[in-house]
């Protein structure tokens, strides 16, 4: 009868010890899981910033043009086929519009992220080489003479909201607003 009570007492013990270190385990083991999605947002933030750039660099010399042009122009939402090879992109302006290189990186950008929703904001900058884009990222200075001087580049910022998906941390770190950047020689 003896052996029996000792027994129960250790099989109660377990219990509690198990209750004690399961919340502990589990917020680690989510935080673990948080961290690794913040890594991975870093990552596909910085591959979103060089698609928009590498959008922006493609296609920013050809603003403003038309068929009448160019015969190769194509609107973005076109699709650059076998019938006609060599076709350029030709956004109708700079920002604002559907058809504007501010939407055509935007959208690229967006193909990247996918996982974690549409990009926050997307900024971006034509410069001359060697130069760094304004402090306030206004998206309007893609004027001709920054983007057709010998090697002028496209600066693209890139921001997203993270959110973790552990209450505990999500309450003492709230939200972060992650960037990444990328620059290309426009061609």
């Amino acid at each position: 009868m003896m052996k029996r009570n000792c027994r129960s007492k250790r099989s109660g013990q377990g219990l509690v010890e198990f209750a004690l270190v399961l919340p502990v385990f589990l917020l680690i083991l989510f935080g673990l899981i948080d961290v690794g999605r913040y890594v991975y947002l870093n990552s596909v933030l910085s591959q979103a910033a060089r698609e928009g750039a590498r959008v922006g660099a493609a296609e920013a010399g050809w603003i403003g043009k038309t068929t009448a042009d160019d015969p190769s122009c194509v609107a973005s939402s076109s699709l650059i086929t076998a019938s006609n090879p060599g076709a350029h992109v030709c956004p109708a302006t700079v920002g604002g519009a559907s058809n504007s290189l501010q939407a055509d990186m935007t959208d690229a950008a967006n193909r990247m992220v996918a996982p974690f929703g549409a990009v926050k904001d997307v900024f971006f900058s034509c410069q001359p080489t060697g130069s760094t884009p304004s402090p306030n990222w206004t998206n309007t200075d893609c004027a001709s003479g920054n983007r057709t001087a010998s090697k002028s580049v496209v600066w693209v910022r890139v921001d997203q909201t993270f959110t973790p998906i552990t209450p505990v941390i999500g309450q003492i770190i709230g939200t972060l607003t992650t960037t990444a950047s990328s620059t290309m020689v426009i061609n």
